[in-house]
């Protein structure tokens, strides 16, 4: 989890326990609990429904983040109605009372010293620039931010060049509208960069020209969600030359705003950026809150940016060279069991075999069979001695 999310996530949990007043409810069912137990009464906690209401439209849309920021402070149990029926309804016990302590403490724990954890985790800058306010430097005012996250599934990890793309995508994109818009090209940070599940970079640039840059990012999106069905290849080409603003330098230039050749070397530029953008496979956050698809899936990332984990081979039994079956493609030969040679003779054993298969063919494609050597015995001719 980044700290950017674990931040955002954390601050929203506070502040439903602030606005729903839990720890102060809590309080007073313990005290409720204690002296009913100490009085005799019936037994209940006298809970009032409107808390489990109120909290409970307040957690809602809770998003997976945040649901498994509450099961590690111990207090995902609010999350449920299980919970508050037992409060409401069962009787008072060891149980039940040792239950509301602990979640007591826990909503304690993490109002009161959580955001002080926090405080030191916190990036420079980021959220004075996204609020607005706070004591900026000069070279970060009059700026805009922009965040391109680097998604990764389980189990799959970037290697160096899906970075390098990302940042050069970035930067051509801003560079080429810099000189579009006649403005310094240099003006462009890396603010912050982020890791966790994903990794992010947070970018800081002038802000007419950023907003372009997201233009462009919104205009690849739409192109990509329109091209989804054609060829990986194919649809790189696609996107990347039918982008708006790749028309905008094609009309500065009949325009004579800029000569043929600038035009070209912005052209090339801004495609360039697109099609690293889109290899990478990298979003903005903007994209999620303007699209019914997921932009992690339908941006992914090609293959050969990622890094598979590397698992040992010698666990699962799989058909190798080695193991591989020994089969007898030829009729004339039997398998030789070649464990019981010695040396000499396995290599003797290897040579035959080696001959065997650089026996000639005839015409028709068939084996020549080897001429017979004869066995007859050239007769000599007898002389017989004279008596």
């Amino acid at each position: 989890m980044r700290r950017q999310v674990l931040s955002i996530s954390l601050n929203k949990i506070i502040n439903d326990l602030n606005s729903c007043e839990l720890p102060v409810i809590f309080r007073k069912i313990m005290d409720i609990m204690h002296r009913d137990r100490n009085d005799d009464t019936d037994g209940k906690s006298n809970f009032s429904f409107t808390l489990f209401q109120q909290y409970m439209l307040a957690t809602n849309n809770y998003s997976d983040d945040e649901k498994h920021i509450c099961k590690i402070l111990g207090f995902e149990q609010l999350l449920t109605p299980d919970f508050w029926e037992a409060i409401a309804y069962k009787d008072i016990n060891e149980g039940v009372m040792q239950m509301c302590f602990e979640m007591h403490r826990n909503i304690q724990f993490t109002m009161n010293q959580l955001p002080k954890i926090l405080e030191l985790t916190k990036q420079h800058y980021i959220s004075e620039i996204v609020e607005e306010k706070g004591n900026l430097p000069e070279v970060l005012k009059g700026k805009t931010l922009l965040t391109v996250l680097i998604s990764e599934d389980e189990g799959q990890f970037s290697n160096p060049q899906r970075l390098s793309n990302t940042l050069e995508a970035i930067s051509n994109f801003y560079e080429a509208i810099a000189i579009i818009e006649g403005v310094n090209k240099n003006e462009l940070i890396v603010l912050a960069c982020d890791s966790g599940s994903d990794k992010s970079f947070d970018f800081l640039g002038l802000a007419k020209v950023m907003e372009q840059v997201k233009e462009i990012i919104f205009s690849i999106w739409d192109r990509k969600v329109f091209y989804r069905q054609h060829e990986v290849s194919q649809s790189l080409s696609l996107i990347a030359e039918s982008l708006p603003i790749i028309e905008k330098v094609a009309e500065m230039e009949r325009a004579k705003a800029i000569g043929k050749e600038q035009a070209e070397i912005l052209k090339r530029q801004l495609i360039k950026g697109a099609t690293q953008f889109l290899t990478a496979g990298v979003t903005i956050p903007e994209l999620e809150a303007v699209s019914y698809h997921n932009p992690k899936q339908l941006m992914s990332p090609e293959q050969s940016l990622l890094c598979a984990p590397s698992y040992d081979i010698t666990v699962r039994e799989t058909t190798t060279v080695e193991n591989a079956p020994i089969e007898n493609t030829s009729d004339e030969h039997s398998v030789v069991d070649s464990e019981n040679l010695d040396e000499s003779e396995a290599k003797m054993l290897e040579l035959l075999l080696k001959k065997s298969k650089l026996k000639p063919k005839d015409a028709s494609g068939a084996k020549s069979k080897p001429k017979r050597r004869s066995t007859r015995v050239k007769k000599e001719p007898i002389e017989m001695e004279q008596p």
